[in-house]
């Protein structure tokens, strides 16, 4: 078990916690004219199905990062039995997790902006009256509308506002791009294409180290070693020679491209001695085939 990695996964989930409950704190005071994120004036504060709300949206905000955390050092224990199945859930986890936290916080949203609108809760510092259309008849009405109906789906949205960036409404300290913007949701689709590509391509890379089985196949006059999705494959007229090692190799590695932990060395190395090496060994476990390659490229 590689205890640096797992303590490093430990301190990578309980930061990510702790920046996703506290940076977007769902408190229960009125402070500049909002509360929940959502405009309503003072005298409605005191609503019971305000505080209600307030209540029920504390205790699943708390809970939801509770019970984040317990998965997330459940999933550093899973690396007593394997380092690499820990870290391919571990990015699922922080995936999800990151994911729940907004779409809770939406949710949360939401229901107040309901609340708001179905009584009519207008802050009159805040309030426009906008013609929106109507669906029933061909024109437009009067609809009473402020900069909360912009946030509905958890972005920032307004057609009418020519800003790029805007400060965002559940963070102070950060800025919301204006999906009304083309470039703003091209950009977003873009980073958010990358951030999914990269996530996948490393579930990718670990699945193999999962469980690894080395396998050697000889076809004819070639040869092939496969495991952990890495293979090296050449020709009798290749191996300038061969000798098994029956205790230790001699010489020590560096890591170039590829993966390495307290069971096995497999990949890319440089060698103290032998230079570069392609690498398939159990730690600890001999004999060891050694080949000495003519072709010294990789």
């Amino acid at each position: 078990m590689d205890w640096i990695t797992t303590f490093i996964i430990l301190g990578c989930n309980v930061l990510t916690v702790l920046i996703c409950r506290y940076a977007y704190p769902v408190r229960n005071e009125y402070k500049d004219g909002m509360i929940l994120w959502t405009h309503i004036p003072a005298w409605a504060v005191q609503r019971k199905e305000v505080q209600d709300h307030v209540e029920q949206s504390q205790k699943q905000w708390k809970w939801y990062h509770r019970v984040g955390f317990i998965f997330g050092v459940g999933i550093c224990l899973l690396g007593a039995i394997s380092l690499e199945l820990s870290i391919i859930v571990w990015i699922v986890w922080i995936t999800v997790y990151i994911a729940g936290c907004y779409i809770l916080l939406v949710k949360i949203y939401r229901k107040m902006l309901r609340i708001k609108k179905e009584n009519q809760w207008y802050d009159e510092k805040t309030m426009r009256i906008r013609l929106v259309q109507n669906p029933e008849e061909n024109g437009f009405i009067p609809r009473y509308m402020d900069d909360d109906d912009y946030w509905k789906n958890g972005w920032y949205s307004n057609p009418n506002d020519k800003r790029f960036l805007v400060n965002d409404k559940f963070c102070s300290s950060n800025m919301s791009f204006n999906m009304a913007r083309p470039g703003a949701r091209i950009l977003v689709g873009c980073l958010s294409a990358v951030v999914l590509a990269v996530l996948v391509w490393c579930i990718y890379l670990f699945i193999p180290l999962v469980h690894i089985e080395f396998t050697f196949t000889k076809s004819e006059n070639e040869f092939k070693i496969e495991g952990g999705g890495y293979e090296a494959e050449f020709t009798a007229e290749e191996i300038e020679s061969v000798e098994l090692l029956q205790e230790e190799i001699g010489e020590s590695f560096n890591r170039k491209n590829g993966f390495s932990s307290d069971e096995y060395q497999i990949g890319r190395f440089k060698g103290s001695e032998s230079g570069k090496a392609m690498l398939f060994l159990y730690r600890d476990i001999m004999p060891v085939l050694k080949r000495v390659e003519i072709w010294a490229g990789f």
